[in-house]
């Protein structure tokens, strides 16, 4: 799914609530918002594990589960870990993940790159002129020439990135820029010797830095000698920096791979089948199906073991891996097994162990996830797992999934493309089978609580034209012995359909009289027994008229009139047009000659209903929520079609598998002393097992829906349900340049910019039989192609029709050239409108949201405006340290080199135009500051007020940070100061003392409570004490009342207690069995 712009809200820096302020003070001054959130929340009770409501990806029908395991944070970072599981169906050849099949563990982040032609370095790139439809002759011919060499880049390879919530793509222009596809203002940069790895900067400042890196290399077996060919394909994430010095490490171990990612196969033919050859002769070869050929892939890997910061405070987590051998599909695909987080005394804090189920077909299935405290687990159940075969198995549909069919080619059947059909080379049947490709499939998720959720799949619908067909006729016609007519009989046959007319024809010879002894010969058997048939049209010019031929090794053979081979079948075809009419002419000769003759054909012309048609992958079709096994069940069932016609496909099913191609070979002729060079072209048709053009152009779903219906409770909408409408637009073929062979696996152009994107969505009530449906809310969104950033980069797709014999200077004529784009858009939700209904669906309440982005420069929301038919239009802007109200407002220009660019310094909230509101931060970088960039002053103020020229007020001055970025004196607008002093490693505030300054409350602390209250008689002060890792244990409040906070063996909350031991809450748990 696409990460919109669009921002409901946008953070302020240090300008949260504090919990701890006293309401006195809050109704006196009204700076409590200013205030920074330095006090930790008071614990609450362990979450037991929510349940149900899975979510499902509606435009694709994709159950879309995580599962949340924990988190490692700093002062200032937070690294969750959390495990994914998203399907629309497995994959006969994937490879299961390191947590098994269909699952992913989320953790730290990584750099893919898909490379396309040769690696973007060294650097070999060749690019055309800039305008290359109105350069001249001569440079496109240089281009052209250039792009025909071996190791010329004609193409960009495509870098995809995902870390801590940041995801998109980028390519690389022909100076080495960054060109982000979905324009984002992450600062991409190559770091590291020679440039090798990569620092990713996000729009808060914080750095991430890839330089753990993976190789794969490939090779082929089975047709020859191959070149192996390896590159970097990953950048492992390794270690995160935030401006106020936190650190966050991971640490990775080599793993490597070896394995068969991959079988193919290709059909080969001459076509035509007979072709000139030199000097006039003809060529002619048979077609040939080659062996399987393997598609090995050898791994470089890495793993990642560990995770830590550059404060032992913050504690560790490890990773560890099963053994050798143990749950892999392919030798070093080795499963997780442990995650465990430890203190900084080592001391074991979370264990997270894994459990995997590993068929006889050898894959491997993610079973159950179970926590330090064993009875949290979550457990999975899956389709028939051990049903699922062999990774290879040649039982695979068009886009690989799982159909159950036992074949024992790879190349498909039923190819019409080139009369292929006509062929028996006994190809694969590559149709979808729903009740083979859910197989493997995850059906249900029990959770900690013992309630769970049940998912159940059906097929991948679009709708179409289906054809149906009559059941054959076969004509029987026999000429018998006793028959000593000369004559033909005579037939007539209209076809109703354009079809493939079998014949079956037999003639053999019958003795009359006794048996002959054995090694007797027959004087009356000479031969001569005879039958033919010959063919002519009643409606049809003769030069039109079809001819009856049968299927060689070497293509199709004619005949005027078909002669019977004797004592054998004889099948051949004819290919009868529609409505047309033709006379059979069936002869027979020779005494005693029994002659047969079955003719099979569609009677009446096929019958063609709209209906919704199969394709590959699965979608769900229901989900089932049940709080226990005895509970009732939360019931949703989808629909993907519109509201009013649900059963009515919108899937939008892609491109049609194709599989062959034509190619050419150019063979040089002896001269005939009158030309220097002489050749000839030979045609030829390959059919490979894959189809050529990509099945999953847009994503990795390769069927969209435009329409999805959700009936709530039950089938038929039993307590209302929901609609939604998404845009379906694909990425598309690129446009040819060059040469008359149209590149079928050429990369797409990424057209599809806002494909998915939601545009409108509807509430449903309850549905009432007969009665159409009353919607009672609606959503709907507008979204903007924004100008202001538009890339494109052009990349071209070669390919190398034949070997040029007979060069001619400025001329090429043996390449195929396709010109592709990879485009960078700015795109954003441009306005959303809801509407409320009363129960009727009646009397709506129109609410209209407007954003603005109007600074390309930093892609920032900078107005947000709200008009509802009930309301005056309220509108805030936000003003950004690259907008040029801000230029002269202080660190400015270091914000925006360190790329700190998404916090707006500025916000004026509006009224019907009128301005009510303003509030302002001002940053600084001192020693007041650590020298580090911080906020200093927030400045605030409502409109109309009573001083000068509406000015500001200072509403909290930031008086004193520590090294690493953490308050330790603010004051407010009172003057009042307030001093929090930090301990566990400047992790943790220990004590928050207010009318103190920082240096009057160091110098009063001590680790005895009484002393320190008596030290400072005038402050209020409440101090804090904790279990690392774990939570807060002790509160005490300025009175000197203590709240004890303490926990089970599992480090979950167990009570909490006053100052007396009283125990004001108890938390037990529970888990159903």
């Amino acid at each position: 799914m696409h990460k919109l712009l669009l921002k409901h809200s946008v953070k302020t820096l240090f300008l949260l609530s504090c919990l701890f302020t006293s309401a006195v003070l809050l109704a006196q001054t009204d700076t409590g918002k200013f205030l920074p959130n330095i006090t930790p929340p008071s614990p609450v009770a362990g979450e037991l594990g929510k349940f149900g409501n899975v979510p499902v990806g509606l435009f694709t029908g994709t159950a879309n589960i995580s599962v949340p395991l924990l988190s490692f944070k700093t002062k200032d970072l937070e690294s969750p870990l959390s495990l994914s599981y998203g399907s629309n169906g497995l994959k006969v050849d994937e490879v299961a993940s390191n947590v098994g099949m269909g699952w992913n563990l989320n953790v730290g982040g990584v750099i893919t790159r898909t490379v396309r032609d040769q690696l973007d370095e060294p650097i070999t790139a060749v690019y055309p002129p800039d305008d290359l439809p109105n350069a001249t002759n001569e440079q496109r011919q240089q281009f052209y020439t250039a792009a025909g060499q071996g190791n010329a880049d004609t193409e960009s390879d495509i870098y995809s990135f995902n870390f801590n919530g940041n995801s998109g793509k980028f390519v690389y222009d022909k100076n080495g820029v960054p060109v982000l596809i979905n324009n984002q203002k992450i600062k991409i940069e190559k770091t590291g010797t020679g440039n090798a790895d990569f620092l990713l900067t996000t729009t808060n400042g914080v750095k991430y830095y890839f330089t753990e890196k993976e190789n794969t290399a490939f090779r082929n077996m089975g047709a020859g000698h191959s070149v192996i060919s390896g590159s970097v394909t990953a950048w492992y994430l390794t270690k995160i920096v935030h401006p106020n010095k936190s650190e966050v490490y991971f640490t990775y171990e080599d793993t490597g791979m070896d394995y068969t990612a991959s079988n193919s196969q290709t059909f080969t033919m001459a076509y035509p089948q007979m072709q000139e050859d030199c000097n006039g002769g003809i060529y002619s070869s048979a077609p040939v199906l080659s062996g399987i050929v393997a598609y090995n892939m050898t791994v470089s890997g890495k793993r990642i073991t560990k995770i830590y910061s550059n404060n032992a405070t913050d504690g560790y987590i490890t990773i560890a891996y099963s053994t050798v051998g143990i749950n892999e599909e392919v030798d070093g695909n080795s499963k997780i097994e442990f995650i465990s987080q430890y203190n900084a005394e080592n001391l074991l804090i979370e264990k997270i162990s894994f459990n995997y189920l590993k068929t006889a077909n050898t894959r491997v299935f993610l079973q159950n996830v179970t926590f330090f405290d064993p009875t949290k687990k979550y457990t999975f159940e899956y389709i028939s797992p051990s049903a699922f075969p062999q990774r290879l198995s040649k039982s695979q549909d068009h886009w690989g999934y799982y159909n159950g069919k036992v074949n024992t080619n790879l190349v498909p059947k039923n190819v019409t493309e080139y009369s292929l059909n006509d062929l028996d080379y006994n190809g694969a049947d590559k149709e979808p089978d729903i009740n083979f490709a859910k197989t493997g499939l995850l059906s249900k998720v029990v959770y900690p609580t013992k309630g769970y959720t049940e998912l159940e799949y059906e097929s991948n619908t679009y709708w179409g034209a289906k054809t149906t067909y009559p059941a054959k006729k076969v004509d029987q016609y026999k000429r018998i012995p006793e028959d000593t007519s000369d004559l033909p009989e005579v037939y007539t046959l209209t076809s109703a359909v354009d079809q493939k007319i079998v014949f079956n024809g037999y003639v053999t010879y019958v003795r009359n009289g006794p048996p002959l002894a054995e090694g007797e010969n027959d004087p009356y058997d000479t031969g001569h027994d005879i039958a033919s048939l010959q063919v002519t049209c009643v409606d049809t010019p003769e030069p039109l008229c079809p001819r009856f031929y049968i299927n060689s090794r070497f293509g199709p053979i004619y005949y005027e009139t078909f002669n019977f081979v004797r004592r054998q079948t004889n099948i051949f075809y004819l290919d009868a047009k529609a409505g047309k009419t033709y006379k059979l002419y069936f002869s027979k000769g020779g005494l005693s000659t029994n002659a047969t003759l079955s003719v099979s054909y569609y009677p009446t012309a096929p019958v063609v209903t709209n209906t919704n048609l199969e394709t590959g992958g699965v979608r769900i079709k229901t989900t089932k929520d049940f709080a226990d096994a005895s509970a009732r069940a939360s019931y949703k069932r989808y629909y993907y079609g519109p509201k009013d016609d649900i059963n009515h496909s919108s899937g939008d099913k892609g491109k049609n598998a194709f599989y062959t191609d034509i190619f050419k070979q150019r063979r040089m002729c002896p001269s005939d002393g009158l030309s220097l060079c002489r050749y000839v072209d030979i045609t030829f048709l390959t059919m490979s097992s894959s189809s050529i053009i990509s099945l999953f152009d847009t994503g990795s779903s390769n069927c969209f829906y435009k329409y999805v219906t959700v009936s709530e409770g039950g089938d038929n909408f039993e307590n209302g349900g929901e609609s939604k409408e998404f845009i379906v637009h694909r990425d598309d073929i690129g446009n040819p340049i060059l040469g008359n062979e149209i590149i079928k696996s050429a990369p797409l152009t990424n057209f599809g910019w806002d494909n998915g994107l939601e545009i409108k969505s509807q509430v449903l009530q309850k549905k009432q039989t007969g009665l159409p449906f009353v919607v009672v809310q609606e959503n709907e969104n507008k979204y903007k192609l924004d100008p202001a950033y538009s890339k494109e980069i052009k990349s071209y797709t070669v390919r190398k029709n034949y070997d040029e014999l007979c060069p001619q200077a400025n001329y090429v004529e043996n390449l195929s050239i396709v010109e592709y784009k990879t485009k960078g858009y700015w795109f954003y939700v441009e306005s959303s409108i809801n509407r409320s209904y009363d129960l009727n669906g009646l009397n709506p309440i129109e609410t209209t949201t407007t954003y603005q982005y109007s600074n390309p420069t930093h892609i920032q929301l900078t107005s947000q405006s709200t008009k509802s038919s009930l309301k005056e239009t309220l509108e805030t802007k936000y003003y950004y340290p690259q907008d040029a109200v801000m230029a002269s407002e202080p660190q400015v220009s270091e914000m925006i080199t360190t790329n700190r660019i998404d916090t707006p310094l500025k916000t004026e909230m509006f009224k019907a135009g009128i301005k009510q509101s303003e509030q302002k931060t001002e940053y600084a970088k001192d020693a007041t500051t650590g020298n580090l960039l911080l906020p200093k002053f927030i400045y605030a103020a409502k409109f109309p007020n009573a001083l000068p020229g509406n000015a500001l007020e200072k509403k909290i001055t930031y008086d004193k940070y520590d090294d690493v970025g953490n308050i330790l004196q603010y004051t407010l607008e009172s003057g009042m100061p307030v001093a929090i002093i930090w301990g566990y490693n400047k992790t943790k505030p220990i004590a928050k003392v207010e009318n103190a300054t920082y240096d009057q409350a160091l110098a009063a602390y001590s680790l005895t409570d009484p002393t320190f209250r008596t030290n400072l008689p005038g402050a209020m002060i409440t101090t804090y004490s904790y279990k690392p890792l774990v939570g807060i244990t002790t509160i005490t409040d300025p009175k000197g009342f203590i709240t004890t906070y303490d926990y089970d063996t599992y480090n979950r909350l167990k009570t909490v207690k006053d100052n007396l031991g009283n125990v004001l809450s108890e938390n037990q748990y529970h888990y159903k069995n």
